[in-house]
């Protein structure tokens, strides 16, 4: 399994809503939210990538560190970027501000992977394209979005062989879906260090 999947941890936003800091370095229960992120991924995968415009913050991290290709065209930018100096043909893409990773409806998701080019949840309508695997099939799709300036992520599922994850599916791997949570403010960092993961 983990011979040819990759993980992918986009590390490039603006951090606007938390006034500049940099999120991946908030931590939650004594540790930064980006190592929980690879302390988890690591015995999931074959290699984990970084996709950072600020690599010299990552140095010791004993990952591979790689810049947007087109810095500040966002996450499409960073999948696309990851994905291309990925070795692997698949790859779990997560943002660096998710504390409560799930490494079991992780693997479950990387053992369905099929022939598929994209695997996602999809909650109550709502996709979740920064907790997915990813196939380099999806790397022309993007290269021809990103051309055209349609930057939003959910737009490229048209184009790809998808499946998606239901509730009631992930829920068996990850009860409360606290995979799903992400910090974009002071109040959500508060709830999280109030979290029991």
């Amino acid at each position: 399994m983990e011979q040819e999947t990759g993980a992918i941890i986009l590390a490039g936003g603006k951090n606007s809503r938390m006034a500049g800091e940099d999120k991946a370095f908030l931590e939650v229960e004594d540790r930064p939210i980006i190592l929980r992120i690879i302390g988890t991924l690591k015995p999931l995968v074959k290699e984990i990538i970084i996709v950072t415009n600020t690599p010299e913050k990552y140095d010791n991290f004993k990952v591979k560190l790689v810049r947007d290709e087109s810095p500040g065209m966002g996450p499409l930018m960073g999948i696309y970027s990851g994905l291309k100096a990925s070795s692997c043909e698949h790859n779990f893409i997560t943002a660096c501000d998710t504390p409560f990773l799930s490494a079991a409806l992780i693997e479950y998701m990387i053992k369905i992977r099929d022939n598929y080019d994209l695997l996602a949840p999809r909650i109550e309508g709502k996709y979740h394209p920064l907790f997915a695997l990813y196939g380099k099939n999806c790397l022309s799709v993007i290269r021809k979005a990103l051309e055209e300036g349609r930057l939003n992520v959910r737009g490229i599922f048209p184009e790809l062989n998808c499946r998606f994850i239901s509730r009631q599916e992930a829920e068996r791997f990850d009860k409360d879906l606290l995979s799903l949570t992400n910090i974009n403010t002071r109040l959500e960092l508060e709830k999280a260090r109030g979290t029991k993961a």
